[in-house]
């Protein structure tokens, strides 16, 4: 009877166990979704020959107190870019039950100070959850380690990159959101027995809690995220294989349709497409060890999971400042707890894992890429995503770079920290700030404006591999001097519109959505580290980057251009050029007329000569003519002044008509752009009895723009009243003037009022 009773205990024992290693971390009620189909490999054969061999892995601790001692030698070895803190008594919330600590960690270039952009991930809320927790150690040691000593990146990373991130991120990881549960079996619930993801001030609180903020975990996160500006966190879980996101619960009536698979899923948030996006890329690049992530299993946590789910940490976390989102004021018990303006992060639940307890020979290491490889994916993206940013790539031309005139300027670069770039291209001046004050800009690669996703670093990212679209630009600069160039983009504009506006109002919720769309943008909260700010903006910057352009060595002077500076369309004019070189050796001129045409390279002819060179052309304008010389070496100078050519058509005005003694007279003027050549004109008389110089004629030979001549008639003899009517014409114009005049024998009276 005793072993029948033993026997029955075990198994209910082993039942028991595989019950809970189903549970996901929304409920106690899903099944396991494992699928052995999925197996790809034998990993515990795997693992022992690992350990056999003495490869390092990524080991799980004994206990929560061994975790904190890891993550306390990281703070030793690496004691500029890593903090460990106990976040309870920074923010007096006491101890967990059990008597533990909530230890924070910030990973991030203290010496370049704080106020970056900020990350949170947390260790799993659930105990027994625990890849998460586990991975989060491993992803910390393999950056510091990746970043800051010999060891070469796997997966394609630079160093570079990985350097940036810390220099420009401040990357928060809570140790573990449930110690005790971590140590006592481990189990789901904390020392109290409560949910620690059921205790969120948002549709809360579930059960079992103590009540909203129970737990000392739990005031410890709020009163942490209310004094931070944190974009982007997660919590980690594990029981079925998903990326999980916002609402449970609520907003059940609206709906989105995902813009890449054209799923559509309920208790949709109002940044329901960037969330898409970004998770349905999260999910392809974190890798497919523990299943594939896509739209079957990636989406708004009450649309893929069936039951009430109250208090949890992602909604809240991206949706209870109910000041910025007033709609979501029921759900949050702001009058009793405050505000949470720290709320707005971009929050995702990664489910990492069928198994809840994954036994250590599924986390991996740096090369076996299992649950540890994906939680550091996860953790990159999600790290990148916290605010756009554009770099240069290998192959730019460096900082402080002094290149010969005529050498090609190359640059690389990248757009990150986003889903799709609208717009980028290089802008360069003169100034030290092409920021601000540009002078030139290159193409504008603006092919994936308007859409989802497309031209950034995360390009068909998948297992841990990325083919990002890099942007080159070639340039030859015209003439010596210091130039400035920046690369800039544009990011992420269609996700500026909101979901169902009519449910949620104009506005987005996600911090980080509002600083990339919109300019007017202000955010500020005076936090444990001091002010924190958010200002707006639409385009990004990459570092100026400063050359300097000098001549070549030994090469001709630059060329002198003198000639005419107007004139006018398929009429040949003549201009010199001459340029002389150090050495004496011969020169050749390469000479751009600024209408598609180049004399390329005409001579040799003497150093110091001074030649002569025409050209017409076709249409009018203004037309900077251009040259430089090279010696027989081919040593090139740098190109002469622009020299301004106006092409343009001539314009004639007959100034009023003047009388006297026995001769009538007038100016032409050239009103035009271009000379005026063989002016012919005419002054004739027409009424009364005119017996003498009734017509007169003659020809002007040349005028310039705004030059003048007087002309006259011959000698008028006559009685009565007449018109006089002067003319003027050449091929391009004609003008006519009219006045009446009294002739009285030899003088002539003209009317001043013309007719």
């Amino acid at each position: 009877m005793k072993r029948k009773t033993l026997i029955i205990t075990i198994g209910t024992f082993f039942i028991t166990l595989a019950l809970m290693n189903t549970v996901s971390a929304y409920s106690n009620e899903l099944e396991n979704q494992y699928d052995p189909d999925l197996e790809f490999e034998k990993p515990d054969e795997i693992y022992e020959r690992a350990i056999r061999m003495g490869t390092d892995w990524y080991y799980k601790p004994d206990n929560y107190a061994e975790l904190v001692s890891w993550y306390k030698d990281l703070e030793k070895n690496y004691s500029d870019y890593i903090e460990v803190f106990k976040a309870n008594e920074l923010y007096g919330t006491g101890t967990i039950e059990g008597g533990y600590d909530a230890y924070y960690v910030r990973i991030t270039n203290e010496s370049l100070g704080l106020f970056k952009p900020e990350v949170l991930f947390l260790g799993a809320p659930h105990g027994d959850e625990v890849a998460g927790t586990v991975g989060l150690y491993w992803f910390s040691d393999w950056l510091m380690r990746m970043a800051f000593t010999e060891e070469m990146p796997v997966e394609g990373y630079s160093k570079e990159w990985l350097r940036w991130l810390v220099d420009n991120r401040e990357i928060y990881i809570e140790v573990a959101h449930n110690p005790y549960g971590y140590d006592h079996g481990p189990q789901r619930y904390d020392g109290n027995g409560w949910d620690l993801n059921r205790e969120a001030d948002y549709d809360g609180p579930g059960t079992p809690t103590g009540g909203i903020w129970g737990s000392v975990p739990g005031k410890t996160l709020y009163r942490f995220v209310n004094n931070h500006t944190i974009r982007v966190g997660c919590d980690f879980h594990a029981g079925v294989r998903m990326l999980l996101y916002p609402w449970a619960m609520t907003h059940p009536d609206v709906s989105g349709t995902s813009p890449v698979t054209g799923a559509t899923y309920t208790h949709a948030p109002p940044d329901f497409y960037f969330y898409d996006v970004a998770l349905l890329k999260t999910g392809d690049y974190m890798g497919d060890y523990g299943g594939d992530l896509n739209e079957n299993n990636i989406g708004p946590i009450s649309d893929l999971l069936w039951y009430t789910i109250n208090g949890g940490i992602g909604p809240w976390a991206y949706g209870a400042d109910v000041v910025q989102n007033p709609v979501e004021d029921p759900y949050v018990e702001d009058e009793i707890f405050g505000n949470y303006a720290g709320a707005g992060i971009l929050w995702a639940s990664p489910e990492m894992s069928n198994v809840k307890n994954v036994p250590e020979s599924d986390m991996g290491n740096d090369t076996i890429h299992r649950y540890g490889a994906e939680v550091r994916r996860f953790c990159l993206l999600q790290t990148d995503l916290a605010q756009p940013y554009v770099r240069w790539l290998s192959g730019t031309v460096e900082n402080d770079t002094q290149v010969e005139y005529g050498t090609p300027l190359n640059f690389t670069w990248q757009v990150n920290g986003s889903l799709v770039v609208d717009h980028t291209y290089i802008q360069y001046s003169t100034d030290p700030d092409p920021i601000n004050n540009p002078e030139f800009t290159t193409k504008d690669y603006d092919e994936y404006e308007g859409n989802y996703y497309g031209g950034t670093g995360w390009e068909d990212a998948e297992s841990g591999q990325t083919e990002g679209v890099k942007y080159n630009e070639s340039l030859i600069i015209d003439a010596p001097g210091d130039y400035y160039f920046v690369a800039k983009a544009q990011v992420d504009q269609v996700y500026a519109g909101v979901l169902s506006p009519e449910e949620y109002g104009d506005d987005p919720y996600l911090r980080l959505i509002k600083e990339r769309t919109n300019d007017s943008y202000y955010e500020v909260i005076n936090g444990t580290d001091g002010k924190e700010e958010i200002i707006g903006q639409t385009w990004w910057y990459s570092p100026i980057i400063h050359v300097t352009i000098i001549p070549e060595t030994g090469s001709p002077d630059k060329t002198i251009i003198d000639g005419p500076t107007f004139g006018k369309p398929e009429k040949e004019y003549t201009f010199t050029f001459v340029s002389s070189d150090p050495e004496n050796e011969d020169v050749y001129y390469y000479i751009d007329w600024d209408d598609g045409e180049v004399e390329e390279w005409i001579g040799p002819y003497n150093s110091g000569e001074v030649i002569n060179v025409t050209h017409s052309w076709d249409d009018l304008g203004d037309y900077n003519i251009r040259a430089r010389a090279k010696d027989t070496n081919g040593a090139r100078g740098i190109w002469s002044d622009p020299f301004q050519m106006h092409i343009g058509l001539p314009a004639l005005d007959i100034s009023a008509i003047k009388g006297g003694l026995f001769k009538l007279s007038t100016n032409i003027k050239n009103v035009g752009e271009a000379e005026a050549t063989d002016i012919q004109w005419t002054i004739s008389l027409d009424g009364g009895s005119i017996l003498l110089g009734k017509e007169s004629h003659g020809e002007i030979g040349y005028l310039d723009p705004g030059e003048e001549a007087e002309i006259k008639s011959k000698i008028i003899f006559g009685l009565g009243k007449t018109l006089v009517r002067t003319t003027a014409e050449i091929p391009e114009h004609t003008d006519a003037r009219e006045q009446r005049a009294t002739v009285v024998l030899f003088f002539i009276n003209v009317n001043p009022g013309g007719l």
